[in-house]
């Protein structure tokens, strides 16, 4: 649906964000130190929106899931494939992203 044909039945969620990372985070972590936060809170108000569901996502009995893993470590890769797209060095940014997927899941 186009928004400019908004029927009411359509939100427009826009936001900005912009982080202060430190560099010697941002170098172990590269983007997705941040992204893969706001992607799960993506998800998480995507499925209270749609199922009613309420639990945060952050906790360790979600992270602990099989589900959560495969989410986020598909957060992560993308990420580094956004790095690379930007020119970072792939294999710094693939490390990069499993370092974030563990510090996610434990």
């Amino acid at each position: 649906m186009n928004l400019a044909e908004n029927d009411g039945s359509a939100t427009l969620f826009d936001f900005e964000h912009t982080a202060d990372v430190e560099p010697d985070r941002w170098a172990e972590y590269g983007p997705g130190a941040v992204g893969v936060g706001w992607d799960m809170g993506l998800l998480g108000l995507a499925r209270h929106v749609e199922l009613g569901i309420a639990t945060p996502l952050e906790t360790p009995e979600w992270s602990a899931r099989d589900e959560a893993k495969a989410f986020i470590a598909g957060s992560s890769e993308l990420w580094a494939a956004a790095a690379i797209a930007s020119g970072d060095y792939p294999d710094t940014a693939r490390a990069a992203a499993a370092r974030t997927s563990a510090a996610y899941t434990g």
